[in-house]
């Protein structure tokens, strides 16, 4: 991928205007929180990206980039809010710049504009996970196992497998919905055809007996078997037995009066059922679920539940629209039902009861469908208006006694099926004299009517038995293609976590290796989940969150992220951006981390934010960071921005603060400034400073002791070069020194613990003429402790150890040997 030069930032976020050069090695940026440290890291993402994660995905509100990535004061100018990121690409082994504003953040301008180049920050902005705050460690290591597998999966570029999954799954499930209406359709059309051939049972014996009695008298051969495309007409045109020529009929008066039988005998069949108590017992058991109002509520409870359960459409929740895996959700629900024991056993208990009562209401509802359709095929219609209505009721209440919640619907059903059918009684009589009155077809006829209406049936019934037939091995097909394409997955899943779960093990072990050294860890894949188990000192794997502290998870989701980058990306992973992603790990393993990533990823430039100034002055100790690769920021202010710890703009400050009289204000920045130079002097001349277990030095703690260090750093020198006969060193040495000691008398900090009157504590108390000399003597100390010419501070070399050899600055113009000559001979 790339390594970022330089990064201008302009008005975007809480930056006013900042350029910063990392120049492709590691970089830092430090301050207290609130300084501007996030400010970059956005500023990087929109740059490579286009985007900013913590301005959109999930729980961000609505906002947005293009409203909310300018600067406050440049919220309606986002032309003028803008990032520019110089980088060197290795593969290409050439510089290139992507600018990108605001206003047109699809749009950014790269240079140089060549297919190539536009390749590669077209890859990296498909790799936003360069980025890693701990809001990402967060979703690696403690969500839960589906939106774990969905966030691994989007880092790895494996979210199509997942996607294709869910679609595979949505198919088999809604296939299987389909299939209680198709096999309904074809118990109607069954029925149906039963009721047109005025046969018993419907079977291929009973169907041919009655189908060759009435074609042996229209003269036709009987049909001997009944194949998938058998016509029981067949021959029908042509038969001789006729001595008329086929007449059109309008109804078929015997099918229409055996349609009209059969309604009659199904209302009286249900009504004597009625009246012999049929539906008491159901009644009885609604009345009983009512009465206890916990029963009432588990009911009610279990049917949302099992409705819940039927709708699902495989994605999202049917009554909250809340994103599930279909497997977890069916899970979570029958966990729910299983609770539901008693109701479930009351409810099946009631369905028994009502069976019987649907079976004949289902009936009853074929036979009116059959009847009413002949009120409009005579010469005077007859309306059957009635008909459909009581259709219409029955409907109703077969639904409402399937569902049985709400009760009251269900009792309601109750007592519709048992009102009376007067009104639906005087249209059947009308539909009957009606039939009665056609004119009496001959044996010819009627045996025309019947084949001709049982071939339509039997064409329905076909239809609908193919239609079922199709639908099942469908979803027969789809469930078993989804099956088999999960275990495939999962099997290939399977090896590439295991070559990550091996990572993130190596990693992790080194971060911890004081006292985890031999921590193991399972990452398991399954249907559109990943868990996560992880050792806990040999007593057994537990999720990450169980026992391990909030500073072991984050080293945690360290290690998993750099182990899922090195499989993603392998040697292209050359920039990562690390946003104060350790704030919860303690210095020693902070120490460790910075080994594994100088160790084992050489080649990739680091991005720090932290508000951890120890951890800075580490990774600068260690060379995890250099001097210049970093930005240590002072304080904040809408106005400008953040500011750094810059000796240019303490001192305006401070003589702006003066101008306004503003002793007070100065004092504060002067000693502030001073503490944070105080610290990195110490730092960086290795000063003996006494030990506080909360870390906290104050500023006459600090400078004294950084004086006192560069002192006999002065001295040192001067016998080390004597020793070797440097007469010119020496004398060289020993100007520095007196430039030193001068400022230091005249700054008078090495009297703080002897001289009250003259302690930082007073500057507040003094006017401005008295404290403008505290100033200029405080600012001619600060520049003896840095180079003239890079204005570096000194520091010693090697940074830690038992030896000091030297005291140099960044640009070489100070290289003072601290080793003696026979100390460097007994050395070698």
């Amino acid at each position: 991928m790339i390594k970022i030069k330089k990064i201008t930032i302009h008005e975007f976020r809480g930056i006013r205007d900042i350029t910063l050069e990392p120049n492709e090695g590691n970089f830092a940026a430090c301050g207290r929180n609130g300084t501007g440290k996030s400010g970059i890291v956005d500023a990087i993402e929109f740059g490579l990206t286009g985007n900013v994660s913590r301005l959109s995905g999930r729980g961000t509100g609505g906002l947005s980039v293009k409203q909310h990535g300018p600067h406050v004061d440049s919220r309606n100018k986002p032309d003028e809010s803008w990032v520019l990121i110089e980088v060197s690409i290795p593969s290409l082994k050439i510089e290139a710049s992507i600018k990108r504003s605001v206003k047109d953040a699809a749009s950014p301008t790269i240079t140089p504009d060549t297919q190539e180049v536009k390749e590669v920050f077209a890859h990296i902005a498909q790799h936003p996970e360069f980025v890693l705050s701990r809001r990402e460690l967060i979703r690696y290591i403690l969500s839960e196992p589906g939106q774990r597998s969905k966030e691994v999966q989007a880092l790895l570029r494996l979210e199509e497998l997942e996607k294709v999954r869910k679609a595979l799954q949505k198919v088999a499930n809604e296939s299987k919905k389909e299939l209680p209406s198709l096999e309904q359709a074809r118990t109607d059309s069954g029925e149906r055809l039963r009721s047109a051939l005025n046969i018993s049972r419907l079977n291929e014996k009973d169907l041919l007996k009655s189908v060759n009695d009435q074609r042996a008298v229209l003269g036709l051969n009987p049909i001997t078997t009944l194949e998938a495309n058998t016509s029981i007409k067949d021959g029908m045109a042509s038969g001789t037995s006729s001595q008329h020529k086929p007449i059109p009929i309008a109804i078929p008066k015997e099918q229409a009066a055996l349609d009209m039988k059969t309604l009659r005998k199904s209302i009286t069949s249900f009504v004597d059922q009625i009246e012999s108590g049929l539906a008491d017992d159901p009644a009885s058991k609604i009345d009983e679920l009512k009465k206890d109002k916990q029963l009432l509520e588990n009911l009610s409870r279990e049917s949302l539940l099992q409705q819940a359960l039927d709708s699902f459409n495989g994605e999202n929740c049917p009554v909250c629209d809340k994103e599930w895996d279909d497997h977890d959700f069916r899970e979570h629900l029958a966990g729910k039902l299983a609770k539901l024991e008693e109701v479930k056993e009351k409810r099946a208990q009631l369905e028994v009861a009502l069976k019987p009562i649907i079976q004949s209401l289902e009936t009853m509802r074929t036979a009116i469908q059959n009847a009413k359709v002949y009120g409009p095929r005579f010469k005077n219609p007859v309306d059957v208006s009635s008909l459909e209505q009581k259709g219409d009721e029955l409907k109703s209440a077969i639904k409402n006694l399937q569902d049985i919640t709400p009760l009251d619907e269900a009792e309601s059903a109750l007592l519709i099926v048992k009102s009376n059918f007067s009104a639906a009684e005087k249209t059947i009589a009308v539909l009957e004299a009606e039939i009665k009155s056609l004119p009496e077809p001959s044996k010819q006829d009627s045996a025309k009517e019947y084949l001709t209406v049982g071939q339509e049936r039997l064409d329905t019934y076909r239809n609908d038995s193919l239609k079922l037939k199709t639908a099942k091995e469908r979803a027969k097909i789809a469930e078993a293609v989804s099956i088999k394409y999960n275990e495939v997955v999962t099997r290939e899943l399977d090896e590439i976590y295991k070559q990550v779960e091996e990572k993130f093990v190596e990693y992790y072990r080194k971060i911890n290796s004081d006292d985890e050294s031999d921590f193991t860890a399972k990452l398991k894949p399954s249907m559109g989940k990943l868990g996560f188990d992880v050792d806990f000192y040999g007593r057994g794997k537990f999720p990450p969150g169980a026992y391990h502290s909030e500073g072991h998870q984050d080293s945690m989701g360290v290690a998993l992220y750099l182990a899922l980058m090195q499989h993603l990306l392998g040697d292209a992973f050359t920039l990562s951006v690390l946003d104060d992603v350790l704030m919860s790990v303690d210095a020693g393993h902070r120490r460790e981390v910075c080994k594994l990533l100088q160790t084992a990823f050489p080649n990739t430039q680091f991005i720090f934010t932290t508000h951890d100034d120890t951890w800075l002055r580490h990774m600068k100790a260690i060379g995890m960071v250099k001097s210049k690769g970093l930005v240590h920021f002072r304080t904040w202010t809408v106005e400008t921005g953040p500011s750094e710890w810059d000796s240019k703009d303490v001192w305006t400050d401070i003589d702006e603060a003066l101008v306004k009289n503003e002793v007070k204000k100065a004092s504060a920045y002067l000693r502030e400034y001073l503490e944070h130079f105080a610290t990195e002097a110490c730092d960086q001349l290795r000063a003996r400073v006494e030990f506080h277990g909360d870390a906290q030095l104050t500023l006459g703690e600090l400078l004294p002791n950084a004086i006192e260090a560069l002192s006999e750093l002065y001295t040192k020198g001067k016998e080390a070069e004597n020793s070797w006969g440097n007469k010119d060193n020496v004398k060289d040495i020993a100007a520095k020194d007196k430039l030193f000691k001068a400022a230091v008398v005249a700054s008078q900090a090495d009297q703080w613990q002897i001289n009250a009157a003259v302690h930082y504590n007073s500057w507040a108390n003094l006017d401005k003429k008295d404290f403008e000399p505290v100033v200029e003597a405080f600012k001619e100390l600060l520049e003896v402790f840095a180079c003239k010419k890079c204005e570096s501070l000194l520091y010693v070399s090697p940074g830690k150890g038992p030896v000091k050899e030297s005291l140099r600055c960044q640009c070489g113009e100070v290289n003072i040997n601290l080793i003696k000559k026979d100390e460097k001979g007994s050395s070698t």
